[in-house]
């Protein structure tokens, strides 16, 4: 690769990194070209993208910005998950990394700043995505809602059910 090449590359990553809320680090080992396909056509899905550099590119990439905290575990053959959707991200990796255990694992990622560990990739991979935490909340604000509504409508429904038995009596 000449210098204008990695230079290109330096600068892909470095956009990549500064649109992302979330950065992890993977670890790669004997994976096919097909099957890095299938995790990027997964997490797509999930409006994240996968990439594979070399590390001393990524470390001149990620130098002054918030995830230079990856560099001492950027050594071996890595790839970086970029996303803006953490949980999703998170999922999508976690679950690609349990069935094929051999050939991916996940080092650690990078958040605001801050170092998360593989636990704490783990953790993230559990929770629920925000649209699954907006749909909940959205659960809990309607019910009192309809609750109330239904309420209302009793007494009125109530009424005409004995208007209704008078009018057939007479």
């Amino acid at each position: 690769m000449r210098g204008k090449e990695k230079a290109e590359v330096v600068a892909k990553i470095r956009q990549k990194l500064l649109s992302s809320e979330v950065v992890f680090v993977v670890r790669q080992n004997k994976i096919t070209v097909a099957e890095v396909e299938g995790l990027r056509r997964k997490l797509r899905e999930v409006n994240s993208s996968y990439q594979v550099a070399k590390n001393t590119l990524i470390r001149l990439a990620i130098k002054d910005t918030a995830f230079e905290v990856l560099r001492p575990n950027l050594t071996g053959q890595t790839a970086l998950l970029f996303s803006r959707d953490i949980t999703g991200a998170a999922k999508v990796i976690a679950e690609y990394a349990s069935k094929n255990e051999e050939k991916v694992a996940v080092i650690c990622g990078g958040y605001e700043g801050r170092l998360l560990s593989q636990g704490d990739v783990k953790v993230l991979s559990q929770l629920p995505s925000a649209d699954e935490l907006r749909a909940k909340l959205i659960a809990i604000i309607q019910t009192p809602a309809q609750r109330i509504a239904v309420l209302l409508k009793a007494p009125a429904g109530q009424l005409a059910r004995v208007l209704r038995a008078y009018s057939d009596k007479n």
